[in-house]
């Protein structure tokens, strides 16, 4: 069956998902409202709108009128009939990779993606992003194994006290002997860590008992939900997703939430408040044991990231250097300008640079003045005068980007397009903000 004959199928499973979960959401945390918020389907000219009372189909006219686009690819936001949205590009490869690897339907892939979007819109008043400021976000390079290996053994000993109640206190020991070790050697990625660690270790858990309830467990039932959770600890079938800040931060929250649940009732509004990480809460009181890590997943780890610093390093280093030359512009384009959902390809720091480093960012900007496309591009993104901004060296061969007069031009390289721009200099550095 392809993919536009499937539409419809995939529509009524999504919705069938939706209806059974999210008018529980407020029961899987608090203040979490779901059960008036939409999805639409799209896959070329044809959509499909999602809510908990039903489908409809949505033609392309009628998108046109509410002038709302199906993104190229990932999501995008948008508000039906004043309800919240999300958009989600059906025919986007990633989630068919994402369903192949996970060995879940298409659909429940879908409807996973729209949860996690619809929840983490609920964060933005968290006390954590208030206090988040502009922290960096991001996995240091060259990636080192080290940490990686910490956090992963910390997960695996989760897993396994989740999976094995019996042995849950030896494994507790065990995650916080790494858990310590983590903190001691790296504190600066633990303090970067903090603000994902909490927003997508809440989310991670929320979608763990989100798809549990769409397998059919109900909320208050902990063995269902035990049951339908399948946590798998990580071994040698490592995906690199899962070794990075960010992925570990989804999967640990989610196995932490899971065990909370049955030992501290009150962590989540302490989760909200920002003052703690799910995996924080989980093992504050518990006593260390060090244990030795399995040397099948080190190795794992180790190959895993040779091949990412393979291909990130050459990628990265002629933007690092650019960035350094101060004799090269910045072009600086606002992030609120992006259209839709951007894939960031993975969020990198380097000591070299004050902003994250996107490494392969794919998407659209569409400016008043022009549209800026970015395709598997290497630039920075970060806070500058208290507005996020998409951080150009116009340096970078890969972006060929170039400006004259009051307008920059990217032509043959990683991003394309042409825009006016407002020249200025600050910190001893030429600046030009698109327009």
């Amino acid at each position: 069956m392809t993919a536009a004959t499937a539409l419809k199928p995939i529509a009524a499973e999504v919705q069938e998902a939706a209806a059974r979960v999210w008018p529980e959401a407020a029961k899987i945390w608090p203040g979490t409202v779901l059960k008036d918020r939409r999805v639409i389907l799209g896959e070329g000219g044809r959509a499909r709108l999602v809510s908990v009372d039903g489908v409809t189909d949505l033609s392309a006219a009628e998108l046109r009128k509410r002038k709302i686009d199906i993104p190229r690819g990932g999501s995008s936001y948008a508000t039906w009939d004043g309800h919240p949205a999300v958009i989600l590009n059906v025919a986007d490869p990633s989630y068919k990779s994402d369903s192949a690897t996970s060995g879940m339907p298409l659909s429940a892939t879908l409807f996973a993606a729209a949860t996690d979007e619809l929840f983490h819109a609920t964060q933005q008043s968290w006390q954590a992003w208030r206090k988040s400021g502009e922290m960096l976000r991001g996995t240091d390079v060259p990636l080192a194994v080290t940490p990686r290996l910490y956090r992963a053994m910390v997960y695996n000993d989760m897993v396994a006290a989740f999976n094995a109640p019996k042995q849950r206190n030896q494994r507790l020991a065990g995650a916080a002997y790494w858990w310590s070790r983590w903190h001691k050697e790296f504190p600066g990625e633990v303090k970067r860590a903090a603000v994902t660690d909490i927003g997508d270790g809440a989310a991670g858990y929320f979608g763990a008992i989100s798809m549990a309830m769409a397998m059919g467990a109900k909320r208050e039932d902990l063995p269902a939900i035990r049951k339908n959770a399948q946590l798998r600890p990580l071994d040698g079938r490592l995906d690199p997703g899962q070794i990075t800040l960010d992925g570990e931060s989804t999967e640990l929250g989610g196995v932490a939430g899971l065990l909370l649940d049955e030992t501290r009732k009150d962590w989540k509004r302490q989760v909200t408040q920002g003052r703690q990480t799910p995996v924080d809460l989980l093992l504050t009181g518990v006593n260390p044991v060090a244990e030795p890590a399995p040397d099948s997943l080190r190795q794992s780890i180790q190959d895993i990231l040779s091949k990412l610093n393979t291909d990130l390093i050459p990628r990265l280093n002629p933007l690092v250097s650019a960035y350094r030359d101060t004799g090269h512009a910045l072009v600086l384009v606002p992030m609120n300008t992006a259209e839709g959902d951007l894939d960031a390809g993975g969020y990198y720091v380097s000591h070299e640079v004050p902003y994250e480093i996107l490494a392969r960012l794919t998407g659209t900007f569409r400016l008043k003045s022009g549209t800026l496309q970015a395709k598997e591009a290497s630039v920075l993104a970060g806070v500058v005068d208290g507005r996020s901004y998409l951080i150009i060296p116009t340096g970078d061969k890969s972006t060929k980007g170039q400006v004259s007069s009051n307008r920059a031009q990217f032509d043959g390289g990683s991003l394309t397009g042409s825009f006016q721009v407002s020249p200025r200099h600050e910190g001893g550095r030429e600046q030009f903000v698109a327009r």
